[in-house]
Parts: C-alpha cells; sequence; structure tokens
C-alpha cells in the first residue's frame, strides 16, 4: 500500500501490525499534515464480529479527548477498507524504553497514563489492554495512551475475541484471568504492572509458559521492588502494593485515588511545595483547594438572600427533655464594624469575643460585654484575617484562628489572654479550635492535603499550650467546594459530635465515643448539616438545610426525630449557649460579591450589581463593552454556579449556561465571541475541574476541551489551559491540547508569541518571570528574568505590553511593562481582591468585591 493515496491520504510508511490492525503513517492532502491510519489486516476474516469490534475501537477513542490519549479525527471508509484516521504520534512506545533510568521520570509518565485512564473511565471506557506497548512517548516526552481497540463501553456489545483471552496475559488483573467481572480497576492493576516493569525492567508476575504467568499473578506476590531498587521511597512501595493487590475491592477503587498518590510521590521526591490556598475564589492562584479552611469559612463559603431574624418558634415537647418557650426573646447585638467573624460566648453568657476588621480590612479581637456593648480591642496582630474565636469556660482566655499576612498562609491558633496582651502561637496549619467543658484542654482540626483532591482531617486534643498532643478522629475526605468539617465536645468531656462528609455530597452529625474511639451517626438526612452544639440538656443544636434555608434544628444526642428551632432566611449558625440554657447565641451570616468597574485614569468606581447574590470573578472583554462573572442564586451552600454576561453599564444581564455545575473564572477571547471558565459538578474534588468552551452570541450546549483550572487567552484562537498536571496551549481550531510547562509552573506566551511568563511554584523561588520563547523552548525558565516574587494572580491584556499583579496580602494594584520588567503601582480600587480583569481599551479594570454581613443574635429564654 506504500505509495497509494486512499480518500485524501497518501500512505507512506508502515508502522506496525497487532492482532487488531494494521498501522500506516499517511499524509493528509486536504488539511497537509501526518496521521496514521489504521486499517484492518487482511489476514482476518472481515466478519461482522469483527467490523463491530473495529468501530467500537474508534467510537471508543473519539469520544475521548485528552492530551494523554491519541486522538481520533475520523472514521472513513474507501475502495471497501474501512480505517480510523488518528493522530501521528513520532516517538517511542513505553517497550522502546524500559527500563526507565530515573525513578522520577518513571512516577512523571505515571502520572500522565493515569490521567489518561482517569479520562477514559470518567466516559465509562476500560481500557482492558494496558501495556507498554500500547503507551507511546512522544517528542516532547508526552504520554500518548493508544489502542482502545478492546475497550468495552458501557451498554456497547459484549465482544469476544476468537480462540483467546482478551487482553495481553503478563499484564491481566486476576479476574480477567479467571473470567470474572473486568471494571476499571482491572485497568488499574495492569497499570501497576507496567508501572513496576518501567521501575525495574521486569515484569512482576512471570513462569516459563501460559500457565505459570497465569498462576503466578492469580496466587503469587510479585517479587520487591526493593530488590531492584533498594532506595524506593515507602510511598512507592504503597502505591504499587495497592495497585497490586489481588482481590478488587482491595486495590485502588478509582484510578484517580492512584494518581492523588502518585502526585503526592512526585512532590515529596522533587521536594515541589505549592502554597496552601485560601478559600473559594481568595486564593493566590486559582486553585479551590481547602487547605487550612476553617469550620465556618468552609460551610458558608457561598452566600444567598438573606431576610430578618425572623424566628418563628413551635412549641414542641421533647421526649425527656426540656420544653422550648414560646415567649423566648431575640436581640441583635449592635456592633460597630462592618466586616465581622464567627464569635465565641462566656460560660456565663456574659461575654463574648469576635473578630473584626478595621477601615483598613485589617483583623483583630475584641471583648464585648452583652449588656453594655462598647467593644474593647484586645488583639493587636493586624491579620489577614481572622476566622473564629472561643473563649474558655471561666473566660480568661481566647483561643482563634489566623492567616497572618496573606490568604496563603496556613491557619495558625493562637492563644492570647482575654485582658489583652501579645499572643502565642500554639498549633500550626490548625484551626476550628474548640474547648473541653473544664478548660484544661481544647480540640483542634488539622489537615493534611493529599494531592489536589484528597484530605486528611485530623481532630487533636491538646493542653492549652499546645502540648501533648493526642488524635481523636481521623477523617478521609475529597476536597471540594462547600465540605463542612466541625466538632464540640459533650458537657461531660466523654464525646464528640463531629461533623462527617459524604462522596455523594451531603454531612451528617456524628457521635464519637472518646473511651472505645467507635462512632454512630446521629442524624440521616442526606442534606447539609454541621456546627454542632451539645447543650447541658442533652441536646445538640446543629445547622441544616433540610427544611429549605439553613435555620437551626434540635436533636436528642441519642438520635430521633429531630426539631427546627428557627426559620429566617438564614443562613444560622450556633455559636454558644449557658449550662442553664437561658442564653444562646447563634449567627446569620451572608457572602455577597458586587461586581464593579474602576477606571485605571481617575480611580472611579461604577458598581454594577445591586442584588445580594454571591459572585465569582469578573471578567471584562477586550473593549470594555462586557462584563462576565459566575453567579450563585440558590442557596447559601449550593455549589451551582452559572455564567452571566452583561453590558458595561449593568444592563441587558443574560444567562449563559444553566446546569448544576460549580463555574468559576470566565475569561474572552480577544475578539469576545467566546468565553472559556471552568466546572464541576459540587460534589467531585478539585483536581475534576473542567474546561468549557461557549460562544456568546449563540451559546448552545458548551463545549468541553479537555481538563484544566484556568485559561488565559492570548490571541483571537488562542488560550493555555492550566491545570493541575501542568500547562497546555490549545486553540478554537486545534484538536488536542500541547503540553507547554510542567505542573510546577504555568506558562503564558505574550508579546505576539516573542516571548514567555511563567508562574514558577517552587519554594524559594517562587514568582513569575519572562524569558523568550527560544530559550523557554531550549531550557525553561532556568535562566529566566524575575518579574515578581511570590505568587499571585496576573492578567495579561491581549495587544498589549503590560502584566497586571496584587502582590499577594496587598490591595496594591501593580502594572509591569513586558519584557523589560519596569513595576508600577495604578491606581487602588477600593474592594478590589486577588481576582481581576483588564481592558486597556477603556483603561478600566473589573473585579468583584466581595464582603460579608453576619450580626450576632442572642436568644433569652431558649427553654421553659
Amino acid at each position: 500500500m506504500i505509495g497509494q493515496i486512499i480518500s485524501h491520504y497518501k500512505i507512506l510508511e508502515k508502522l506496525g501490525e497487532g492482532g487488531m490492525g494494521v498501522v500506516f503513517k499517511a499524509h493528509d492532502t486536504e488539511l497537509d499534515r501526518a496521521v496514521a491510519l489504521k486499517f484492518l489486516p487482511h489476514h482476518i476474516t472481515v466478519n461482522e464480529a469483527e467490523q463491530a469490534r473495529f468501530l467500537q475501537e474508534a467510537r471508543a477513542a473519539a469520544v475521548l479527548n485528552h492530551p494523554n490519549i491519541c486522538t481520533v479525527y475520523a472514521i472513513e471508509k474507501a475502495d471497501d477498507q474501512q480505517f480510523i484516521a488518528m493522530e501521528y504520534v513520532e516517538g517511542k512506545t513505553l517497550r522502546q524504553l524500559i527500563p526507565i533510568q530515573k525513578t522520577q521520570i518513571a512516577i512523571d509518565y505515571a502520572i500522565q497514563i493515569g490521567e489518561a485512564l482517569q479520562e477514559a473511565h470518567s466516559k465509562g471506557i476500560v481500557h482492558r489492554d494496558v501495556k507498554a506497548d500500547n503507551i507511546m512517548v512522544n517528542s516532547k516526552n508526552q504520554i500518548k495512551v493508544m489502542d482502545f481497540g478492546l475497550a468495552k463501553l458501557k451498554g456497547s456489545l459484549k465482544l469476544t475475541k476468537t480462540s483467546s483471552t482478551v487482553g495481553t496475559l503478563a499484564y491481566m488483573a486476576p479476574e480477567q484471568i479467571q473470567g470474572g467481572e473486568v471494571d476499571a480497576r482491572s485497568d488499574i492493576f495492569s497499570f501497576g504492572v507496567v508501572l513496576y516493569e518501567m521501575l525495574t525492567g521486569h515484569m512482576p508476575f512471570r513462569g516459563e509458559h501460559e500457565a505459570a504467568v497465569m498462576y503466578s499473578i492469580v496466587n503469587e506476590e510479585p517479587e520487591s521492588l526493593q530488590a531492584y531498587l533498594p532506595d524506593a521511597p515507602s510511598e512507592l512501595l504503597h502505591v504499587l502494593s495497592r495497585a497490586l493487590e489481588k482481590d478488587p475491592e482491595v486495590r485502588y477503587q478509582t484510578v484517580h485515588d492512584m494518581v492523588i498518590d502518585l502526585r503526592r510521590l512526585k512532590k515529596e521526591t522533587t521536594r515541589v511545595v505549592r502554597p496552601s490556598q485560601g478559600a473559594v475564589e481568595t486564593a493566590a492562584i486559582p486553585s479551590q483547594r481547602l487547605r487550612g479552611r476553617s469550620k465556618k469559612k468552609l460551610a458558608m463559603a457561598l452566600g444567598s438572600t438573606i431576610g430578618g431574624i425572623g424566628a418563628i418558634i413551635a412549641v414542641l415537647l421533647l421526649s425527656g427533655g426540656p420544653e422550648l418557650n414560646p415567649e423566648m426573646k431575640f436581640r441583635v447585638l449592635q456592633l460597630p464594624f462592618r466586616n465581622v467573624s464567627y464569635a465565641g460566648m462566656s460560660g456565663d453568657g456574659n461575654w463574648i469575643a469576635f473578630p473584626a476588621a478595621d477601615d483598613r480590612g485589617k483583623f483583630d479581637v475584641y471583648m464585648m460585654n452583652i449588656a453594655q456593648g462598647q467593644p474593647r480591642r484586645i488583639t493587636h496582630d493586624s491579620c489577614y484575617n481572622i476566622h473564629d474565636v472561643s473563649l474558655s469556660p471561666d473566660g480568661s482566655t481566647i483561643l482563634y484562628s489566623r492567616r497572618r499576612s496573606s490568604p496563603a498562609d496556613p491557619m495558625q491558633i493562637v492563644s492570647a489572654s482575654s485582658l489583652g496582651g501579645t499572643g502565642r502561637v500554639v498549633a500550626d496549619t490548625a484551626y476550628n479550635q474548640s474547648w473541653m467543658p473544664d478548660g484544661k484542654r481544647f480540640g483542634y482540626l488539622h489537615t493534611d492535603v493529599l494531592g489536589s483532591a484528597r484530605s486528611i482531617l485530623q481532630w487533636v486534643n491538646c493542653n492549652p499550650d499546645g502540648s501533648d498532643r493526642k488524635i481523636e478522629i481521623t477523617d478521609t475526605v475529597g476536597q471540594r467546594s462547600g465540605i463542612r468539617v466541625s466538632f464540640r465536645y459533650s458537657p461531660d468531656g466523654k464525646s464528640i459530635a463531629w461533623t462527617k462528609n459524604f462522596p455523594q455530597g451531603h454531612s451528617e452529625i456524628m457521635i464519637r465515643d472518646i473511651a472505645s474511639g467507635t462512632d454512630r451517626q446521629l442524624t440521616h438526612d442526606g442534606k447539609f448539616a454541621d456546627d454542632p452544639l451539645w447543650s447541658e440538656t442533652g441536646h445538640i443544636f446543629y445547622s441544616s438545610n433540610k427544611g429549605g434555608n439553613i435555620n437551626l434544628w434540635m436533636i436528642a444526642e441519642g438520635g430521633g426525630e429531630s426539631i427546627q428551632v428557627t426559620r429566617g432566611g438564614g443562613p444560622d449558625s450556633p455559636l454558644g449557649m449557658t449550662s442553664d440554657g437561658k442564653r444562646f447565641m447563634y449567627s446569620e451570616v451572608q457572602d455577597i460579591g458586587q461586581v464593579k468597574i474602576a477606571s485605571l485614569r481617575d480611580g472611579g468606581v461604577r458598581q454594577l450589581t445591586v442584588d445580594e447574590w454571591q459572585r465569582g470573578m469578573a471578567s471584562i472583554s477586550r473593549s470594555g463593552r462586557y462584563v462576565a462573572f459566575p453567579a450563585q442564586e440558590r442557596d447559601a451552600i449550593s455549589t451551582e454556579r452559572n455564567i452571566y454576561v452583561m453590558d458595561r453599564d449593568g444592563g441587558n444581564i443574560r444567562k449563559l449556561t444553566d446546569d448544576l455545575m460549580d463555574k468559576l473564572y470566565p475569561t474572552w477571547s480577544a475578539d469576545e465571541k467566546w468565553i472559556t471558565y471552568s466546572a464541576r459538578p459540587g460534589n467531585e474534588p478539585n483536581d475534576s475541574l473542567r474546561v468549557f468552551l461557549i460562544q456568546v452570541d449563540n451559546p448552545g450546549q458548551p463545549k468541553l476541551i479537555g481538563r484544566g483550572v484556568w485559561t488565559p487567552w492570548y490571541s483571537e484562537k488562542e488560550f493555555v489551559i492550566w491545570s493541575y498536571s501542568g500547562t497546555y496551549t490549545r486553540s478554537i481550531d486545534q484538536p488536542e491540547a500541547v503540553r507547554f510547562a510542567e505542573d510546577s509552573v504555568m506558562a503564558i506566551p505574550v508579546l505576539k508569541g516573542k516571548y514567555v511568563v511563567a508562574l514558577d511554584w517552587h519554594r524559594g523561588r517562587a514568582g513569575w518571570f519572562i524569558t523568550t520563547s527560544a530559550t523557554y523552548s531550549a531550557s525553561g525558565i532556568a535562566n529566566a528574568k524575575r518579574l515578581t516574587r511570590g505568587v499571585s494572580f496576573a492578567a495579561f491584556p491581549p495587544g498589549t505590553n503590560d502584566m497586571y499583579f496584587v502582590p499577594l496580602g496587598s490591595r496594591e494594584l501593580h502594572r509591569i511593562s513586558l519584557p523589560d520588567g519596569n513595576d508600577k503601582v495604578v491606581k487602588q480600587p477600593p474592594g478590589l481582591g486577588t481576582f481581576f480583569s483588564i481592558s486597556t481599551v477603556t483603561e478600566e479594570i473589573a473585579y468583584t468585591d466581595v464582603h460579608r454581613k453576619m450580626r450576632f443574635v442572642l436568644v433569652e429564654n431558649l427553654f421553659n
């Protein structure tokens, strides 16, 4: 066939031949590109079953769009020959490169393989033939998983291969060999075999003949990795051990979890440390991680319309307990601050301690006698943020969680005298502190991040000075927006009420018996549940949306039906109660985001929105005519946000999307015809963010273009996709993304592609850099010129030579001219946060001013 022209393809050379096809390199004469064409081999009888298998391969691969999966262009037929036109990958198979000499390179390859399988599994596709021969490494050191010819689609015909078992024997999972059900976990076993082979050059299961290999896979353990790599890190041994488990139920249940562990391993072996991130859209860069967020920040990160107190109490008799008092009195505590956060109340109910921000936006802790008013400042930290305060039972000591200077700072718990004075840090990377009833110890939450999608939460108990730490509860959770984490001790100090998050997206209140370490589930609502507060009456008050709005509910500590306590607009959160139940305090909170445009010439500010929705990053189009933003219009804990566009005067608001996903970071193409944004279902982890493309004038169905977090455009059709696995370039017309930078660097072409600016995450080197495109191609940013220090968001308006950024922990807007790097402070709009966009045509900046409305409500005579 060499030299023949079939359809519009000229056959150039034969690339290979396998059981299910022969592959040729060809030239696409219409699009002037190299392609690979796969035909059924002539020695296979072309019957209906083989045709079905051939088409199944094509359809399986055609639905996949991922930089680590070989792209299928078309399924065509010419001269009675059916073939698949696919991406031509110039490089070598993994088989040709094994063994991989450097462990770090093998881990990087494994991460890319895992991401490819993760994409396939998310579409219901099981590869069923993962092996070194089906994995290519191209000239850019990028993995391409090939040959989905054995893939089994959900709902497709069950096809069998004549006279042999589907898959390649040495890579098969035990259940494949035994004829059992094959699912994604079978691919994970094969993936583990590939990883073992990459690292050692040997197969983990061997034998002199097929039967011996089959016996080894089903019954024997592989030879220890340490026999070949004596210094192999323990985490690598763990990954391989779990991937190669015989029992699918004990194996990794998703390749996603395996990739998380591989990323963590890569970070440890390269000592690449990303900064911790803050709450939704307050992080240093758009990553959506949840490290170090306080319980209240986590629970109430998204706001909704709030009403007055409007608390309507039903007179209900609790079995074996007190009766709620229909004559209870409500009073909103008057505070002379616009921005406050979660308060603590003394045991006698006479004092509260709370964080508040001054006119500069800096937080300190204030004490106030409830009867007298007149708050008194007792700390002088001037922090970036203080989330909540806890008063010791005797009122002598306060504990508060803070971020010292910026949203990237780790959370710390500080202890100070309620009379004032210098505080002392008693716990790092800690938050959500809670005193034990006797005041002799306190508990707090500590988070260990396991990659970008999973965390281990530890409830730790210690002395007031932070010593003698004991872990009481450990819980692994997927990282996603809206997650809840909180706990309180029982009045006798023997039990803990705590919030457990479930993968489906809801949370429930659990009771932990400290002595035995056992848990029982208290609530069974399948809704939002958080902030348990234990009363001396044997009841637990908690926040829940089981009645619609987030109100307060009460349930007996032994279980049973819960009773609604408040019925206002919410969200309500219990803060404290006296031992006699005569005083009870809760908060009403709402986060509001108003879209604003400020002039860079005279500093004038126009507010474009007036309602009380929570909005995300505002993005102004190049000409300044339009502004896009994500908005949440339902309830305070909903993770549903949609993309809206409005004119520059705030009028003509239209909704571009309408689905249940959580959407972030809309960005405009230079010609204002397209918007890209990232989105995910609310109950999925953070690194599941997908990038979508939507047409502004004719939205229709948004187009999924891959996984990623942020998509800055650098021309009318081209943009960058930054993801947890690296940076990729993409265009509207380009069928696939091309890797542009590794996962520790975010790189963007600027100045008509002549230069590259890059954000380096490495500790000690973090900041923005610039270099020529030629130098970047040769050596990355090793010799690049530094523009800024530290991690920060930056905007690069198309058609300009400028970069705009706000230094971490600051509210000053800076402009850097490129490529010389001259830095100049420009106007500082009021309420400017981390994220913004620039129109150099109108010389304006668009941003969302997010502020929190909170008030404390005192309830007196709660019970009869």
